[in-house]
């Protein structure tokens, strides 16, 4: 029997942990990278949007952009310092082309750079959707600001879900605009406005179809698979939210796709509870994997070129990955595996500091 699909549940983490495979999928290059970057972002956003608050934070937008960023920027912070620590190991052993070293100096400006969201590093590069998930969010919890208010001051409650869809829906043509003639915004912003009514769409979907459990059907997973398949090979669809390549409005309707048939796998895999308990696993620390598979990727490279073939090749500075033949499904597995033991281990760290 389904958990009630409005209150937190091992369903929505397996759902996470689907779209942090399919991201570390689509980055490593192996097997279906193709495919998932038609929805793999557009997820996140979407589950965002499902569980926002709207009687905590209707009326406060800008205390629901406080709460996302109070979680995201210690964090987002703490791994950028990581990072720039690695630098010169980096920079050292071929895994950076081109980069000096970092000074002393060059290094304390580059940890506090992070204070800003925009840490130098290549290998934080998964990390350029933290600023984008924030603003996004805040802009849609101002579009429910801004329906709830207008409804009142017009005494019209009716006119409220309209007058949030439709500030919503022009940031999201507003976005498809900007993104189809390649006008980046500074931190990717050109993102954060095009996907707006992704959140809107789950956050109506959850507060006027509870039940939406019942349309996630195995077979339902089986045919958005077929046509997911289809826009790439037949359409030659390739999304990619940070290199603003869409396929204009269709970007909305292949992303609620992709959503559809992460969810109705999700509801199979719920069933099975040696598939269920490593994907709530992984749901759970999928921030931490973000941040931290590009470096298991680089790493792993390193010790391939140095135990394996004996030499640093030119090649171990490409990007992400330098042996996608030889390594390709080691990346997946390594790639995912490690950062979620990571974060278990901060998470029981931080833990037992704060509670001795």
């Amino acid at each position: 029997m389904h958990q009630d699909a409005s209150s937190r549940s091992f369903y929505w983490d397996i759902v996470k942990g689907l779209g942090i495979i399919a991201i570390v999928l689509g980055h490593s290059g192996y097997f279906a990278g193709a495919f998932v970057y038609l929805f793999h972002l557009a997820l996140f956003f979407f589950i965002t949007g499902y569980f926002y608050n709207e009687a905590k934070y209707g009326d406060d937008p800008f205390a629901y952009f406080g709460a996302r960023l109070s979680g995201a920027w210690p964090r987002y912070f703490f791994y950028a310092a990581v990072f720039v620590l690695l630098h010169n190991f980096f920079v050292g052993h071929g895994l950076y082309a081109g980069q000096p070293a970092y000074n002393h100096t060059m290094m304390l400006s580059a940890i506090l750079s992070g204070i800003s969201f925009s840490c130098p590093e290549q290998i934080q590069g998964a990390l350029w959707f933290v600023p984008v998930w924030l603003v996004s969010s805040a802009l849609f919890g101002g579009c429910v600001w801004f329906g709830r208010t207008a409804a009142g001051r017009l005494q019209k409650p009716a006119l409220r879900l309209p007058l949030i869809g439709f500030p919503a829906a022009a940031a999201g043509l507003a976005g498809v605009f900007i993104n189809m003639r390649k006008c980046g915004l500074p931190y990717n912003l050109q993102t954060a406005i095009l996907v707006v009514p992704l959140y809107a769409i789950a956050w109506i979907m959850k507060t006027h179809c509870p039940g939406f459990r019942r349309y996630t059907t195995w077979y339902g997973c089986i045919i958005s698979a077929f046509l997911l398949t289809q826009v790439n090979s037949r359409l030659h669809i390739y999304i990619d939210l940070a290199g603003m390549s869409i396929p204009g409005l269709l970007f909305f309707p292949i992303s609620l796709l992709g959503i559809y048939f992460v969810l109705s796998l999700a509801d199979l895999v719920e069933k099975w509870r040696f598939l269920s308990r490593p994907l709530t696993f992984l749901g759970r620390a999928s921030f931490d994997i973000m941040a931290l598979h590009f470096t298991v990727f680089k790493l792993m490279d390193y010790a391939y070129a140095r135990f394996f073939l004996r030499e640093l090749p030119e090649t171990l500075s490409s990007f992400p990955v330098s042996f996608r033949p030889q390594l390709g499904p080691f990346y997946v597995i390594l790639g995912l595996l490690l950062p979620a033991l990571i974060s278990r281990g901060i998470s029981l760290f931080t833990r037992r500091l704060l509670n001795p």
